[in-house]
Formats: C-alpha cells, sequence, structure tokens
C-alpha cells in the first residue's frame, strides 16, 4: 500500500516519513522488476511460439510444394499431335494406360477424341508408348464376313469347326510377327497357311479407297491371340492378346481396346464385368454403336471357328467366323503427326 509522504507527515514527523516513504518506494520497485521479468518471459515464449509457428508452415508448405510437384509430373500434359491434353483419373478424357506401360487410352461416355481421316470422322483409342497414334472408324462399314467358311481348310483351319463355319486365325503364321511355325488355341494349334478374307480386304480394297491422309499410316504391331470367355484379369487378356501379333496396315479393335475405352473401371474392367453388366457399361464406353454388330480381330478362346465381337446392346459376343457383321477398321498413324482442333465432335483433331 502507498502513502503519500503529505499524510505521513502527521504520522511522526520527518524521519518517520522518509523510512515509511523509503520502505514503500522499495516495495514498488520489487513490483517493477517482477513486471519486467514476466514481461521478458512472455517475450520468449511468445518468440519461442513464433519459431514453431513458422517452422511447422515452413514445412507444410516445402510438403506442399513437393506434394504438388509430385502431381504436376503425374498430371503433366500429353502432347496429342503437338495439343496438350492433360490426363485425368475419372470421368471423360485421356487415361493412363496401367496394363501398357507408356500407352494412354481414351475412355468414358464422349471424349474429345474425334480426329478427321480420309475425310472422314473418326476416333483416337490411344496414343501408343512407341508414340504412334491408334485410331478407329467411328461409323461401321457394311456388313462382311471375318472369314467365308471353306476357304481356308488346312492346317490349324483343319480341325474344330473351322471348316463349316470360317476360321478365327486372323493372320497366316507366315505373317505373325516373327513368323511362329504354329498357331496355338487351348487343344487346337497348327502352321496357318493364308490370311483371313478380312485381313485381305482390309489391306487390299479398303486400303486403295483411301485418298487423304493415306501417308499417315504405319505398320504397326496388331495384337492377336485369343480371348477366354468371360476373363476377370484383364492384365492377363491383354498379354493373351499380345502373345500373337501380325503387322501390318489395316486391322480391327481388340476386346482389351473396347475394354480398356470404359470410365466405369469398378462395373465394367473386365470382359467378365462387362458381360454382367453391358446394359450399364454401354453408357460409359465411348466405342459402344447402338443397333449395331461389329467384329474385333481376336479369335475366341479354345476353338477354331468363333470370332469376338462388339454386340448391339454393348455386350461382347462370340460368332462364327462365316458370320456377316459390320466392320470399323483402326489403323495406326505416324508419331510424327500434327494436329489443330480441340477434339469435339463439332471441332475434331485437324491433322496437318
Amino acid at each position: 500500500l502507498y502513502i503519500p509522504p503529505k499524510k505521513l507527515i502527521f504520522l511522526g514527523g520527518g524521519v518517520y516519513n522518509r523510512i515509511v516513504h523509503y520502505k514503500v518506494g522499495d516495495f514498488m520497485r520489487k513490483i517493477r522488476r517482477r513486471r519486467e521479468k514476466r514481461k521478458k518471459k512472455i517475450i520468449i515464449v511468445s518468440v519461442f511460439l513464433f519459431l514453431i509457428i513458422m517452422t511447422s508452415g515452413y514445412a507444410a508448405f516445402s510438403t506442399n510444394i513437393f506434394l504438388n510437384a509430385k502431381g504436376n509430373i503425374k498430371t503433366k500434359p500429353i502432347d496429342i499431335g503437338g495439343v496438350d491434353v492433360p490426363p485425368v483419373t475419372e470421368g471423360d478424357g485421356l487415361y493412363e494406360d496401367e496394363y501398357e506401360e507408356g500407352r494412354y487410352v481414351y475412355k468414358g461416355t464422349d471424349p474429345n477424341n474425334y480426329i478427321m481421316f480420309n475425310n472422314e470422322l473418326w476416333r483416337i483409342i490411344s496414343k501408343e508408348a512407341d508414340g504412334t497414334y491408334k485410331i478407329v472408324r467411328n461409323e461401321a462399314l457394311l456388313n462382311r464376313s471375318f472369314d467365308t467358311e471353306g476357304i481356308r481348310t488346312t492346317g490349324y483351319c483343319s480341325q474344330g469347326q473351322a471348316e463349316i463355319n470360317g476360321c478365327n486365325a486372323w493372320s497366316s503364321t507366315a505373317h505373325m510377327a516373327g513368323s511362329p511355325s504354329e498357331f496355338r488355341n487351348g487343344d487346337y494349334s497348327g502352321s496357318v497357311d493364308d490370311d483371313s478374307e478380312m485381313l485381305t480386304y482390309l489391306n487390299g480394297e479398303y486400303l486403295n479407297s483411301i485418298t487423304v491422309n493415306k501417308d499417315k499410316i504405319v505398320n504397326h504391331d496388331y495384337g492377336i491371340g485369343t480371348v477366354e470367355w468371360d476373363n476377370t484379369d484383364l492384365a492377363a487378356q491383354t498379354a493373351g492378346e499380345n502373345s500373337y501379333k501380325w503387322n501390318g496396315n489395316i486391322g480391327l479393335i481388340s476386346v482389351s481396346d473396347y475394354i480398356k475405352a470404359n470410365s466405369n473401371k469398378e462395373t465394367c474392367g473386365t470382359l467378365s464385368k462387362n458381360s454382367s453388366s453391358y446394359y450399364t457399361c454401354k453408357n460409359t464406353n465411348w466405342m459402344y454403336i447402338g443397333g449395331t454388330n461389329w467384329w474385333t480381330l481376336s479369335p475366341n478362346a479354345d476353338d477354331t471357328h468363333a470370332v469376338r465381337f462388339v454386340n448391339f446392346d454393348g455386350n461382347i459376343g462370340s460368332i462364327y467366323a462365316g458370320y456377316f457383321y459390320s466392320v470399323r477398321p483402326a489403323v495406326y498413324l505416324t508419331s510424327s503427326l500434327t494436329l489443330s482442333g480441340s477434339g469435339t465432335k463439332n471441332e475434331p483433331f485437324i491433322i496437318g
């Protein structure tokens, strides 16, 4: 308690006043020192907390930069003929092919993968690891058989029902990559002495009908191996298709091409799943054409006469090679392709 000096005079004279005043002053100095110590403590603690916050913030900022950098690496735009297309992981767009390294595929209901080729509307299936572009005709050509019955009747094509229903081997073994001595399909094996009627048509009469951008077509490997019924493993299916290859100008899509075009992997990501839910799967697959049955080049496993096709309802069926179904040609275009446009149906990619 501080008592003013004037009032202390009445309490006992000058000496007592000075003593009391000294005691009071000493008490006040102690209070000030305590306050200064508290201030110093507060400052020290504040500085310490500030350093912790700044350090944590910097760490978070650095981590964010690192994660963003990683994200940018993963989402780096893919060069599609000079047009930067960012890859996606859901919805319509360009996806990284998880089964074939370095390959990117278009998936979804209607991605921006339209391209003008031969003055017709086609669609880009993929950008391959070697930089080439696989494309397929948007609309199907008129019906024709994969292989007329009774035409190929030797070697592999003399077994099973191939002689009476047509042979399901895409090419002769002599024209397969590596020229294997035989083509094996389950219990059936043997040389294939001639190309299929479909191969001959596409690389003869149809190729000759292409008048625009023909110089952009490159010879390329097509996977022509067999596909097991109700396959549940797309990686194994892809490997099976690529166990035999044919190198040429014009082919058809494989079954895995069709499955990979679907953005709904959970419901439609394998042949088995697509078969179980084709009425749903067709809605997230841009390759689907309503009301049209059309060929793939994939032979059915364990028989010599049946070939896989895409049904009018989006299912993938199997029918004998001599049957008449629609045709959607597929070709590979050079890796040096230069494109303009946005890839939409109204503004498709234009080959420069």
